[in-house]
């Protein structure tokens, strides 16, 4: 089994703006802009099609169930981590996910913790990634009428080649001018504690049964892609779900396997992947699986890659 290639699950939400459309070539849905693109991901609902190998055709989710094995190795995980491009010209609605145990707890799901790389932002762009006050009962009151956001949302300026770690029962709405890609663990529960007054239901209760309001992102400034002859590796992030290293290639990279599966998604540039069990291309802005069980993986090009291994 080679790299394994997807067809995505392509949304218009309303805060999408045109860029991730631009680049893809994807026709405007009548007056609706792709803005979200489920590019890995297993989730019920907005789940990726297989468009490679022996699998082709079949929705990821099934696909894994019949080659769990092959795909994400000696393992007790039944989902891969997921890769989403998310193109913003308006803010997302705050919201904040639930760890492990919440998760369980409040809506049997698994936990989600997350992080953004910002491929492309405009200039003075920002996100909220936290709180201004530890103040339960008056972000309370702000969420219950949809202020919190602008009450007391933490702004963080980013910037092209910025990584945004968010831990679960973070406070956090990725903003207007932002082109990322998220990668995230295996939950898809999301509560909404605000959206700018757009009328979509709030999550007020349950989100305050997660958030943290001391919790923050952090931010890894990688910068700009090096320009050097040899690869150039930032490991930008680590938490207990996920790793994601940042690879700038050149002219070519044997990828270390180890037995386990990764994400690999072309953030800058195009990608040649080659392994004995077949090659594919990326370019920028796709993602695909290397499984558990190929070996031998290398990475031609002048590109900017990034790496996203369970931990």
């Amino acid at each position: 089994m080679g790299p394994i290639t997807f067809a995505p699950h392509v949304i218009s939400p309303i805060w999408a703006g045109t860029r991730l459309a631009q680049i893809r070539g994807l026709e405007p849905s009548g007056d609706k802009n792709y803005g979200e693109s489920f590019d890995i991901s297993a989730h019920e609902g907005v789940t990726s099609q297989v468009a490679s190998g022996p699998g082709e055709g079949m929705a990821y989710d099934e696909f894994l169930r019949a080659y769990h094995d092959e795909v994400l190795g000696d393992t007790e995980d039944t989902e891969s981590l997921q890769a989403i491009f998310m193109d913003a010209k308006e803010f997302l609605s705050v919201q904040v996910h639930p760890g492990e145990e919440d998760a369980a707890r409040l809506v049997g799901d698994r936990g989600k913790v997350e992080c953004w790389y910002i491929c492309e932002a405009e200039p003075g762009a920002e996100l909220i990634g936290g709180c201004t006050t530890c103040d339960l009962e008056a972000l309370r009151e702000a969420s219950a009428n949809d202020t919190i956001g602008e009450r007391y949302g933490l702004r963080v300026p980013v910037h092209p080649g910025d990584f945004v770690q968010v831990p679960s029962g973070t406070m956090h709405a990725m903003g207007p001018g932002i082109l990322s890609v998220e990668i995230g663990s295996f939950g898809n529960t999301t509560f909404r504690l605000c959206d700018w007054g757009r009328g979509r239901e709030l999550h007020v209760d349950q989100g305050f049964e997660v958030l943290n309001p001391s919790n923050c992102v952090t931010v890894a400034h990688v910068g700009d892609p090096e320009r050097v002859d040899h690869p150039a590796t930032h490991r930008a992030i680590h938490n207990e779900a996920f790793t994601c290293d940042v690879i700038d290639v050149r002219d070519s990279w044997q990828v270390p396997t180890d037995g386990q599966y990764f994400l690999l998604t072309c953030v800058w540039g195009e990608a040649h992947v080659s392994s004995p069990e077949g090659d594919t291309n990326l370019a920028y802005t796709e993602s695909c699986v290397i499984p558990a069980s190929l070996e031998g993986v290398t990475i031609s090009g002048d590109c900017r890659v990034v790496v996203s291994r369970r931990c």
